[in-house]
């Protein structure tokens, strides 16, 4: 947690890149910065309203959209290289079954060693499409995982965001004007 209250995520996960750290770094900064902003914005007396500087708030938030593109792209990178996991899996699934079937023709010549041939082809045939079932669980949770986490940021920006708009409606009457 930090000093806001919010979940931090301290381990880094394979597949996030620098760039993706340092967006979500940045929005999260942006973030706290215009809720530090609205914070410490003078009070309107006998009143819930503040006086906020339009324009720092306006750059902020528009920092805050600029940044969201940033996480969506990292967000379809991870989706995509866990597609590309997942099918390369599928792959060495695919050329296991190959090869036990190469074996199995090449011991057809003999009935006790084609029956011995099927089992083992069944059996890796089991086993590559048990290691393909557990990739894709792992891989799924971690798209998982990762999606939550970019789901929440979306969440509170858009709260944040809804939370200013709202106050500088209430301050300067721009109820109809969006």
């Amino acid at each position: 947690m930090d000093d806001h209250g919010h979940q931090t995520d301290d381990h880094s996960q394979s597949g996030h890149s620098q760039f993706g750290q340092r967006g979500a770094n940045r929005v999260t900064a942006d973030i706290d910065a215009l809720r530090e902003l609205i914070t410490r914005a003078k009070s309107m007396p006998m009143s819930a309203s503040c006086i906020v500087n339009r324009t720092e708030a306006l750059e902020l938030v528009e920092r805050i959209a600029g940044g969201l593109p940033d996480e969506l792209a990292e967000a379809r990178g991870v989706l995509d290289g866990s597609r590309s996991q997942i099918a390369q899996a599928e792959a060495e699934a695919n050329q296991i079954i190959e090869r036990a079937r190469e074996q199995a023709a090449e011991l057809a010549g003999h009935t006790s060693i084609v029956q011995q041939a099927e089992e083992i082809a069944a059996k890796l045939v089991a086993e590559s499409q048990t290691e393909a079932a557990e990739l894709r669980v792992e891989t799924d949770a971690f798209i998982d995982e990762r999606m939550a986490s970019f789901e929440s940021v979306l969440q509170k920006t858009a709260s944040q965001v809804k939370t200013a708009r709202g106050r500088l409606s209430a301050r300067s009457h721009l109820d109809g004007q969006s």
